[in-house]
């Protein structure tokens, strides 16, 4: 199974390039905006005679920036739970206790000038894992539970290729973590990495009618001493959706991590998302998602729900 999501991960590398290339399956459309495509459907359809396709999804980053001097506000909400684990073998046992994260999330992003914009992200957790050794030398047990906010995230989105024609968009993401989360104790379960990252994606959104593909490929870079055993995190989606109503697009990911450890074993996980992109109008967008894990080494096997709600202006 490693060497199949190795493959998941070089194959989707060469996607993102490869996509240059790819033949254009449908009739010229033009953009009708910086986050979507406007394309044409066959008269006698249900649908209206132009449906906007969205390229935001649930797990995977999106090419498109905000419009310069544009705006989008996004709350969300995610549950998380695991009662099973797979160890350093891909094998699942019982965690022994039962592990649960909520987090409210608010991310604000605005448009700076053509492709290229800027996000800021942070929230508050509240988390439960009735099996946390806090000192595993010693036997410590517990905190068992622990609330905070998270750690805030910075990044700029620059587009740096955009073909209108093959209905192709490729962007480089990059940004920092900063640790403003709590730090874990006896007390209280920490809800932040307790130490500042570099983060980075290649992202590709790709068009064929009212099919709509994002692929992408990142690594976070730990950096300073509080980083530990941590010594990076590599990321690698495929996520493909199609835009049945103007509000409506049905979508389905692989999502793919990789965190990479010193001294001990790497933690690695392959999951399956689905989920309902809706965009409702210019202004209003709603997500709803769920994702579960299918593979892992050394990590829970979890599943999540999510929502979303976007404000554009």
């Amino acid at each position: 199974m490693a060497n199949i999501l190795s493959t998941f991960t070089i194959t989707l590398s060469c996607l993102l390039g490869s996509v240059f290339i790819l033949p254009q399956a449908w009739a010229e459309s033009t953009a009708d905006d910086a986050g979507s495509k406007t394309i044409s459907v066959p008269s006698g359809e249900a649908s209206p005679d132009e449906i906007t396709v969205e390229h935001s999804k649930i797990n995977t980053a999106d090419a498109s920036p905000v419009d310069p001097g544009h705006y989008e506000i996004e709350p969300s909400y995610s549950f998380t739970s695991a009662r099973r684990f797979w160890n350093g073998s891909g094998n699942i046992h019982s965690r022994g206790g039962l592990f649960q994260e909520q987090n409210i999330n608010v991310s604000v992003t605005r448009g700076l000038v053509e492709n290229a914009d800027v996000n800021v992200s942070g929230g508050y957790s509240w988390l439960r894992d009735n099996s946390n050794n806090f000192d595993e030398d010693a036997g410590f047990m517990g905190p068992s539970t622990g609330s905070n906010f998270t750690d805030l995230a910075v990044s700029g989105r620059y587009r740096f290729y955009n073909n209108e024609k093959q209905h192709l968009e490729i962007a480089y993401i990059a940004g920092v973590t900063i640790p403003t989360g709590s730090s874990s104790d006896k007390d209280d379960i920490g809800t932040s990495q307790e130490y500042w990252s570099f983060d980075q994606i290649l992202v590709a959104s790709k068009d064929w009618g009212q099919w709509t593909l994002n692929g992408d490929v990142g690594f976070s870079l730990p950096i300073g001493n509080k980083r530990r055993d941590a010594r990076g995190s590599l990321i690698a989606d495929l996520a493909l959706g199609y835009q049945i109503l103007p509000w409506l697009q049905p979508e389905v990911e692989l999502n793919y991590g990789h965190d990479y450890l010193h001294g001990e074993g790497d933690a690695q996980t392959f999951a399956v998302t689905i989920g309902l992109v809706m965009p409702l109008n210019d202004t209003w967008r709603v997500n709803i998602g769920i994702q579960q894990g299918v593979w892992g080494e050394n990590a829970d096997k979890a599943t999540t729900g999510s929502v979303s709600v976007k404000y554009a202006f």
